[in-house]
């Protein structure tokens, strides 16, 4: 069952050479069903693969479908003892592997999966140590190497491409949400992107596998680590033209190159039935795309720098036309984060199962929430901006999606949030700046005007002069001067703003929301 029904790590453990093993794994075990321990050792004490036997299970337990998948006949026990008795008897396989024993690509596709297992439930630190063991292991064996100096067949070679990989992946992941340095430093490896040749699904043409997406993957962090590692990515992320020119290359060298199958828009949906994992594969694609996207454009929140000026955080970079466009794609792309992310959330959690502890889906759904509040919590301020010069603010239709976003899914998650202490935390954290939107003058006119003749063309708002004169928001805002600090601020707004913004806007990294206390920086082991 937890290796053919739901098994969702085919990334890490490659058929058909799992699959053969496992079949003579299982004759052992069957003639030895008395001691577990002892048939997960086998004849030739392959200690790694009883241990990636019962860690693909962990790993498939954590995404069963819910709480009462059917296990009658199968399982004669709960799963959640399934779980710790699987754990524990993983420790004491590990504890018995020889230390002399030379490391092996099975070792690191255990450790691979001990890694996810850890993350889901919040144990970031002790993931990070059994990621560097993985990737300790992989040296030694020369995974990192375009040529291993050893005879290997294509097949062996693939596998071994596939397993570096999938640990450059993971050690990219763990730098961008949890601020850790990189394992694997650029330039110290040439291994070849994987050809993703291995058990096509279907015999024709452009075909894909199940490790197809895993490729774009790579991609993506390849692509994410050429902008973010470089000395320079402290000042070219506030570079508006700079960000656009990145935009613009990960368009035409990762999205539009995308498999059919995975495209963002109308995606081809046959392979579906021929690959039961290929749907869930597409929505955890997309939304490491949308995160990709909204990296480049985090810093332009606050695009006119009046919640810096609140806040009496030093600006970084200078307001402009590209600025705020960059601000409006950003809003865009974290719209369908959110509706990517509630549907995942919605998809792999139960209220008894032993997904309500998962983590990652709740603080990653807290993370979009809270930079389009900032978003929404910035206009608001350009607003009052104008209105200190005379300018009156008209209704832009366009913001209705995305304060409709925000509003209705914290609605939503607030009345889920007994099932997840992660997604408490986090709303408890957000709920002063939902209470500002919620109540702010921008709500009532959005949600209430009907009037399509006042939508403006483009930007956020516009807005309408003494003189009738009808400009967009932005406009308006880079006709005035500078953009001051209010002489006499709404004391009850001010006291009100959220106080992790400071920490935001100072570093807007998308690991913030792992170090600040007021989110998660005090759950994580």
């Amino acid at each position: 069952m937890f290796l053919n029904e739901v098994n969702r790590t085919y990334e890490s453990v490659i058929d058909p050479s799992f699959q053969s093993k496992y079949n003579a794994w299982c004759e052992i075990r069957e003639s030895r069903s008395d001691d577990l321990r002892r048939s997960a050792l086998g004849d030739d004490a392959d200690v790694d693969f009883g241990i990636l036997v019962l860690r693909v299970c962990l790993l498939s337990i954590q995404s069963l479908p819910d709480a009462n998948y059917p296990t009658t006949g199968i399982l004669s026990t709960h799963l959640n003892q399934v779980e710790n008795w699987f754990c524990a008897l993983a420790a004491e396989l590990e504890a018995l592997r020889p230390p002399e024993e030379p490391p092996s690509i099975v070792a690191v596709q255990h450790r691979l999966c001990h890694v996810s297992y850890l993350v889901d439930y919040a144990k970031i630190s002790a993931s990070w140590s059994t990621l560097n063991k993985a990737i300790q292991d992989a040296r030694a064996i020369g995974l990192h190497l375009r040529d291993p100096g050893i005879t290997l067949s294509d097949f062996e070679m693939e596998l071994r491409r596939q397993a570096f990989w999938n640990l450059y992946i993971w050690d990219r992941y763990m730098c961008v949400y949890f601020n850790f340095w990189p394992l694997i430093p650029e330039g110290y490896f040439d291994v070849e992107i994987p050809r993703d040749l291995l058990q096509p699904l279907a015999g024709t043409p452009g075909a894909i596998t199940v490790y197809t997406d895993r490729i774009y993957h790579i991609k993506i962090a390849r692509y994410i680590t050429a902008f973010t590692s470089p000395p320079s990515w402290h000042s070219d992320r506030y570079n508006a033209s700079t960000v656009a020119d990145f935009a613009q290359q990960f368009q035409a060298l990762v999205i539009d190159p995308l498999h059919p199958t995975y495209a963002l828009e109308t995606p081809d949906l046959r392979w579906d039935a021929i690959e039961p994992a290929i749907p869930r594969k597409r929505e955890f694609l997309y939304l490491a795309l949308r995160h990709a996207q909204a990296s480049l454009y985090r810093a332009f929140a606050d695009a006119f720098n009046c919640l810096h000026m609140a806040t009496k955080t030093p600006p970084k970079h200078v307001p402009s036309m590209l600025a705020f466009r960059h601000r409006r794609t950003y809003m865009d792309t974290l719209c369908k984060t959110v509706t990517c992310l509630s549907q995942l959330y919605s998809s792999t959690t139960d209220a008894s199962s032993a997904a309500e502890s998962l983590f990652l889906l709740p603080a990653w759904l807290m993370d979009a929430l809270a930079c389009l509040g900032v978003c929404l919590l910035s206009i608001q301020a350009e607003q009052r901006q104008l209105a200190r010069q005379g300018v009156r603010i008209h209704v832009d239709h366009d913001l209705r999606l995305d304060l409709v976003t925000f509003l209705n899914t914290f609605d939503i998650l607030r009345l889920e949030s007994s099932s997840s202490v992660f997604l408490k935390r986090g709303l408890e954290a957000l709920e002063g700046l939902y209470q500002i939107i919620y109540h702010s003058p921008c709500r009532e006119l959005l949600l209430k005007s009907n009037d399509e003749s006042e939508t403006a063309t483009l930007g956020a708002f516009s807005v309408r002069q003494s003189q009738g004169t009808e400009m967009e928001l932005e406009r308006a805002l880079m006709s005035l001067p500078v953009p001051l600090p209010d002489p006499n601020p709404p004391t009850e707004e001010v006291v009100r703003l959220p106080e992790w913004l400071p920490r935001f806007l100072e570093k807007p990294d998308r690991s913030w929301i792992f170090r600040d206390k007021s989110f998660y920086g005090d759950l994580l082991s």
